[in-house]
């Protein structure tokens, strides 16, 4: 069976610029709201965790969380890692 060795996380900080996405970049719920110029506004991202799961036998995984990442960072380090 493969053991998890080491849990890595980082949290990735954007300092350039930022502009709206185009109109049709993607579709969200808040999409369908009224008078909402700029339905993708809460869902800009200006921090990323990376998550790298390293295996016993050299494998290694890698996730992400965009939501809150020195929260999530915080969490795993403290409770998985």
């Amino acid at each position: 069976m493969v053991k998890i060795t080491e849990i890595r996380t980082r949290v990735w900080n954007w300092v350039g610029p930022t502009v709206p996405p185009k109109a049709n970049f993607c579709t969200s719920a808040t999409d369908a709201l009224p008078a909402s110029e700029d339905s993708m506004a809460s869902f800009r991202f200006h921090q990323w965790l990376t998550c790298e799961v390293v295996a016993d036998n050299g494998m290694i995984g890698i996730g992400n969380a965009a939501l809150a990442p020195p929260l999530i960072k915080e969490t795993i380090d403290q409770y998985l890692a």
